[in-house]
């Protein structure tokens, strides 16, 4: 039996008896940061959601964003389709590092999460008029804009929910369902969008992003205002008015070999990952003669796996330590995902689902590997850097990956009319098909992508085992267990009181 008081249960029970799981339910579902939580969710959504509308509906025959231009007389191809992904990652090769100082130092979290998620909106409605228009460079200008606020949003996302949980319970919790949450607004994306595309036409599909970035600017105004109150009401304390230290570029040397090493490991797995999943719906269809939809669906099988098992494998990591260890399992496990791709054609659902498990693991543990080995006023930074070098890769493989497919794709042909090509019903959203017809690469052109991959992820492998070996022959954080870990921060802070180290 529990009674209410204060706006917070509290269990009458014997208090030498440890508290049940429903207890600590009863205790925390009042709390409005779980209320909060939920708008936190929606804030990055709606970019997650259009991050692979290139990937979704961006190429191949059948109302694509391709086909559309092509039936127009325009220009599209596989170059131009991984292009949206670069463009989307060239700003944040620099700005990764600084929208957290934005956050922190000029605008403070409320605008700067505002800004973040404007730009987001706005960069999907320009790519909606870009679409509607039939103009490329329009389309390249809403992935530019969507990028000046798109990775930067995820940094204010982290900054906001940690702001709300760091006091209390539920702190690994909260970050784990936001995690899980966006991989779900880009498996909708792929379970929903080459859907609309062949019911009511590409322009209507990319309406629908915006729309769904439109939830994510609903969901930070919420924010804002629920975070106003609960200043007010002494839940979180007031934002901060202080600057702190002033950044210096020189801070970037004190970074250790460690870190610079699991940035490698960042950069090289990742790059192995996304430009896959730009890719492996036509990928799909090509090896496995799949439709647009089924094999839409297949690749959002990745995502929500992810999702599922994000919480899950960052409690095993969390139980188990050895960092070191799971990062060279997931450099493994993703160059032998791409082997069998090239050798092989195992059903496509079953090694999108290990991909999703690979993933997880990986995530679970590089990032939270970080603030073991940069110092503590460092961390920020170190993240930002780690970031930066991420996006530096994923603006540079899509494009060589969209070249080595356009080599192997066969020139555009004209399709013949027929009276299902009538338009009908609001046409101005739905596809005209008269003129070219888009072509896919040929299987032999996925063989080679996935060479490039492949070779990618062993590269990370390789950087992950050295990093293995140089965090042996240094204090063994990274590979040690979580008791171990805590003797060796405590053996550090003893060393640091005596003043026997530097």
């Amino acid at each position: 039996m529990s009674t209410k008081k204060d706006g917070v249960y509290e269990a009458l029970r014997d208090p030498e008896q440890p508290l049940t799981t429903c207890d600590i339910l009863k205790e925390e579902i009042v709390h409005l940061k779980w209320r909060v939580l939920v708008f936190a969710c929606f804030l990055t959504f709606g970019s997650y959601y259009i991050y692979d509308f290139p990937g979704s509906i961006g190429t191949g025959e059948h109302h694509t964003i391709q086909s559309w231009f092509l039936s127009h007389g325009k220009s599209y191809n596989q170059e131009d389709n991984q292009a949206l992904y670069s463009v989307y990652s060239w700003p944040n090769t620099v700005l990764a590092v600084f929208g957290g100082l934005l956050i922190d130092k000029f605008l403070g979290l409320r605008k700067a999460m505002t800004l973040f998620v404007s730009l987001v909106f706005l960069g999907s409605v320009i790519f909606f008029l870009g679409v509607l228009s039939k103009t490329y460079p329009l389309l390249l200008l809403g992935r530019l804009v969507f990028g000046l606020g798109g990775e930067s949003l995820s940094v204010a996302q982290s900054a906001f929910v940690a702001r709300w949980f760091k006091e209390g319970r539920g702190m690994a919790l909260a970050f784990g369902i936001t995690i899980s949450f966006a991989r779900v607004g880009s498996s909708f994306n792929f379970l929903f969008s080459p859907t609309i595309a062949n019911k009511d036409g590409i322009v209507t599909s990319t309406l629908f992003g915006c729309i769904a970035c439109g939830i994510s600017l609903i969901s930070c105004a919420a924010l804002v205002a629920l975070d106003i109150y609960g200043a007010k009401k002494g839940v979180v304390p007031q934002e901060s008015k202080e600057t702190g230290e002033p950044f210096k570029l020189s801070q970037i040397k004190d970074m250790p070999v460690l870190f610079w090493l699991a940035s490698l490991v960042c950069v090289s797995v990742y790059c192995a990952i996304f430009p896959l999943i730009g890719v492996a719906k036509n990928f799909f269809q090509v090896k496995y003669g799949l439709s647009d939809d089924t094999a839409s669906s297949y690749v959002s099988v990745y995502q929500f796996v992810c999702a599922g098992c994000s919480p899950v494998s960052g409690g095993i990591v969390d139980s188990v330590g050895r960092f070191s260890i799971w990062m060279m399992v997931a450099g493994a496990g993703f160059t032998a995902i791409h082997l069998i791709f090239i050798v092989a054609s195992p059903p496509p659902w079953i090694m999108m689902a290990i991909m999703g498990i690979v993933y997880s693991v990986l995530v679970s543990s590089l990032w939270p590997a970080v603030p073991y080995v940069v110092q503590g006023d460092l961390v920020g930074l170190a993240y930002g850097i780690m970031t930066a070098m991420q996006n530096s890769g994923l603006a540079t493989w899509p494009l060589v990956a969209g070249a080595i497919l356009d080599k192997y794709t066969p020139p555009s042909v004209n399709k013949t009319l027929n009276a299902t090509d009538i338009p009908k019903l609001w046409m101005i959203l739905k596809d005209d098909d008269d003129g070219k017809k888009a072509t896919l690469p040929t299987e032999e052109g996925y063989k080679y992508t996935e060479l490039f991959f492949m070779a990618t992820a062993a590269g990370g492998f390789l950087v992950a085992c050295i990093l293995f070996l140089v965090d042996r022959r240094g204090d063994g954080v990274l590979g040690a267990s979580p008791a171990r870990r805590e003797q060796i921060k405590a053996d550090k802070q003893a060393l640091l009181v005596t003043g026997d180290v530097n």
